[in-house]
C-alpha cells in the first residue's frame, strides 16, 4: 500500500508540474518571473504519469489473482475494469502528448502549448474518471473530484514551477496580481468540492442516518481518517504560508536581501505534504463500514498508540453489526493545545513577517500543527 501511495503522490507532482510549466509557458513574460523550464523535465512529468497510474491497475490483478494466472486476470482488469480502461485512455493520451511536445519552438508556438494543455486535462479527466468518489456516484462524484482535482494542481503546479525554475524575482509582483486570485479562486472550489468529496468518501453505510460530523468523528478510527485530519491541519498551514507570502513580497520585495522564491518554495512543500497524505488516503479503506473494517484490518496504528479508551475492544468483541459512534469533546487538555497552537500560529507569522526566517517559520507552523491534532485526538471519547 506504502509503494501504491508514494507512486500516487508522484502522479500528483506530475500532474501540478505538467499543468504548472504549460500555464506558466502561455502567460507573457514580462507577467512573471524569468524562469526555464527543461524539456526534459516536461517528458518526465509525461513518461511517469502512465507508469505510476498502473500500479493500482496491477495491484487490483493482483488481488483478484491470487494463486490464479495473473496475466489473464490483469488482462481482463485493464479492459473490462474502470481503473483500467482509465489507464489504457492515459496511455494514448500520453503519446499523442509526447509527439505534441517534441515539435520545435513549442514555448513559442501558442497553439501547441493549448494543444498540450487540452491533452493533459483529458489524461486528467481519465484519472478522476476512476477515482473512489467517481465509482460510488458516477456522476456528481466524477464531477465534484474531478474539479477538487483540478483546481488544486492549478494552484500548487504554478506554485511549484514558478518556485523552483525561476532564475530572479523579477516581475514577482506583476505575477501576483493575477496569480494570487486564480489561487483563492482555486482554494474556493478545492475547499468547496473537497467537501462533497469527502461527503461521499466517508458517507457511513452502517448508519445512513448519521451527520457528515459524526462520519469524520468515526473516520478517525481508521488510516484514512487520520490521513484526512492531518491534511486538513497541513492545509491550515498551506492557507497561511500563502496569505503570509502575498503580505511579505508585498511589503519586502524593494529589499534587495528578500527573496520571495525561498517562501514560496516553502509553500510548496506544505503542498507536497497535503499530496502526501491525500495519496496516502487514496490507497486506504475509506471508513464506510467502521464495524467491517475494525474487524478485518484492526484500527489504525497511530490512532491505538494515543487513544486509550475502549471503543476499539468494543468494536472487535462485538458479534454483530452495530452503530459505533465515536465521540469528540473537548476538554480543560484539548483547549490547552488549541491555544499551544494559537502561539506557535503567531510565532509562524511574527518570525515570516519580522525575523524573516524560513526555518523558524517551518518549525513554528510544524508545532502549531502537531499541537492542533493531539487537541483533537485528545478530546476523542
Amino acid at each position: 500500500m506504502l509503494l501504491v501511495s508514494f507512486t500516487e503522490f508522484i502522479l500528483y507532482i506530475c500532474f501540478s508540474v505538467l499543468i504548472g510549466s504549460l500555464i506558466l509557458i502561455m502567460v507573457p513574460e514580462n507577467k512573471r518571473p524569468p524562469m526555464y523550464i527543461p524539456k526534459k523535465i516536461l517528458y518526465l512529468a509525461v513518461g511517469l504519469i502512465p507508469i505510476t497510474a498502473f500500479l493500482p491497475v496491477f495491484q487490483t490483478a493482483n488481488t483478484l489473482a491470487g494463486d490464479g494466472n495473473l496475466w489473464f486476470i490483469l488482462k481482463n482488469v485493464i479492459m473490462t475494469f474502470e481503473i483500467g480502461k482509465a489507464w489504457l485512455f492515459i496511455t494514448f493520451v500520453t503519446i499523442v502528448l509526447i509527439c505534441v511536445l517534441l515539435a520545435k519552438n513549442l514555448k513559442s508556438k501558442t497553439h501547441l502549448t493549448t494543444w498540450a494543455l487540452v491533452l493533459t486535462l483529458l489524461m486528467l479527466f481519465g484519472y478522476t474518471k476512476s477515482s473512489h468518489a467517481a465509482t460510488i456516484t458516477e456522476g456528481l462524484g466524477f464531477v465534484f473530484h474531478t474539479l477538487h482535482f483540478l483546481s488544486i494542481t492549478i494552484w500548487i503546479g504554478i506554485l511549484f514551477v514558478v518556485s523552483w525554475f525561476s532564475k530572479n524575482k523579477n516581475n514577482w509582483l506583476t505575477f501576483l496580481k493575477w496569480f494570487t486570485p486564480v489561487a483563492i479562486t482555486c482554494l474556493i472550489i478545492t475547499v468547496v468540492t473537497g467537501y462533497f468529496t469527502m461527503q461521499i468518501d466517508i458517507n457511513s453505510y452502517d448508519d445512513p442516518n448519521a451527520t457528515i460530523i459524526q462520519e469524520y468523528q468515526n473516520s478517525l478510527i481508521v488510516n484514512y481518517g487520520q490521513a484526512l485530519v492531518i491534511k486538513h491541519i497541513f492545509i491550515i498551514s498551506l492557507v497561511l504560508f500563502a496569505f503570509l507570502n502575498g503580505v511579505i513580497s508585498r511589503k519586502k520585495y524593494n529589499n534587495d536581501s528578500f527573496n520571495p522564491l525561498k517562501w514560496a518554495r516553502l509553500e510548496s512543500v506544505y503542498a507536497l505534504i497535503v499530496f502526501g497524505f491525500t495519496a496516502f488516503m487514496g490507497q486506504s479503506w475509506p471508513p464506510h463500514q467502521i464495524y467491517s473494517l475494525i474487524k478485518s484490518y484492526g484500527a489504525s496504528p497511530l490512532f491505538t498508540t494515543i487513544y486509550d479508551g475502549d471503543i476499539v475492544k468494543t468494536i472487535q468483541n462485538a458479534e454483530s453489526t452495530g452503530i459505533f459512534n465515536v465521540t469528540v469533546t473537548f476538554g480543560l487538555e484539548s483547549y490547552l493545545l488549541f491555544g499551544l497552537s494559537f502561539i506557535f500560529m503567531l510565532l509562524t507569522i511574527l518570525a515570516a513577517t519580522k525575523k524573516k526566517s524560513v526555518f523558524a517559520s517551518t518549525f513554528s507552523s510544524l508545532l502549531m500543527v502537531l499541537s492542533v491534532y493531539f487537541g483533537i485526538m485528545m478530546g476523542v471519547q
